[in-house]
């Protein structure tokens, strides 16, 4: 952003996009098949080992796409087409906004503290886990609209 390189810009909203997306299919199609399939106690240390990195990657990334994209529409004059298209994108990003940051981001803290604490439920790591795995399929699917939305915008 600090470049003023539209090209650039492009690059890093797309390429953060398609990590967000990339992400979420893994996790939301093959994480909860494998998580699922799995011993309670593998359940477990795959929450140990996976929550902190995403609890960090996750908001990241969505950041960066969601911030590049916003500041890359403006720069080539996309707000100001009242497109149904941008409408709509704009529905999706507040849909993925509300689901990352107020699903997905408190259920990994949830999880966090439980590992963290001295006594961990593990009824509780589980439940909440799968219940983030659930919302990332669901991301990913709003994601693919999102992606077919904006290739619109751009025609």
């Amino acid at each position: 952003m600090a470049s003023g390189s539209l090209v650039f810009l492009d690059y890093v909203h797309v390429m953060t996009g398609g990590m967000w997306t990339g992400i979420d299919l893994f996790m939301g199609i093959l994480g909860r098949t494998v998580i699922l399939r799995i011993s309670p106690s593998s359940r477990i240390e795959v929450a140990k080992r996976l929550t902190p990195t995403m609890l960090f990657l996750m908001p990241s990334i969505a950041g960066v796409a969601t911030t590049a994209g916003y500041i890359l529409a403006s720069k080539i004059g996309l707000w100001s087409t009242g497109s149904p298209y941008l409408a709509a994108s704009v529905i999706v990003v507040l849909i993925l906004l509300v689901q990352g940051f107020g699903i997905l981001l408190p259920n990994e803290l949830r999880v966090f503290r439980e590992i963290r604490s001295e006594n961990p439920d593990a009824e509780k790591i589980v439940k909440l886990s799968v219940r983030n795995l659930n919302v990332s399929g669901s991301q990913a699917i709003f994601q693919i609209i999102i992606i077919y939305l904006m290739a619109n915008l751009t025609i």
